[in-house]
């Protein structure tokens, strides 16, 4: 390390400390670039991992939605009484409605 910092310093005009010093800077920055590229990455995942989620969450509301819907058409087509409270045809209906 220490005869690039030589080389580097030569080369460019200035004292080797200081050449030492741009180098701890340019470590920091480095550093700090790859520990911000790993921070980005874990929280894109997490968020997509969340997107995922709620995707599948609103999908089965609608598939349940649908089969309700189904449900109450089908007790409805075949005579029967839609219980709202719990949600299920409860029997057939005698006589006319």
């Amino acid at each position: 390390m220490a005869a690039i910092l030589t080389f580097v310093a030569s080369r460019l005009g200035i004292s080797q400390a200081l050449a030492s010093v741009v180098a701890i800077g340019v470590t920091i920055l480095v550093a700090s670039g790859a520990a911000w590229g790993v921070y980005a990455y874990i929280k894109h995942q997490g968020a997509e991992e969340v997107r995922d989620q709620i995707q599948k969450d609103n999908q089965d509301a609608i598939n349940k939605g649908i089969e309700a819907s189904r449900s109450f058409d089908d007790c409805i087509d075949g005579g029967g009484v839609w219980d709202f409270r719990r949600q299920r045809c409860s029997r057939t209906s005698f006589g006319p409605r």
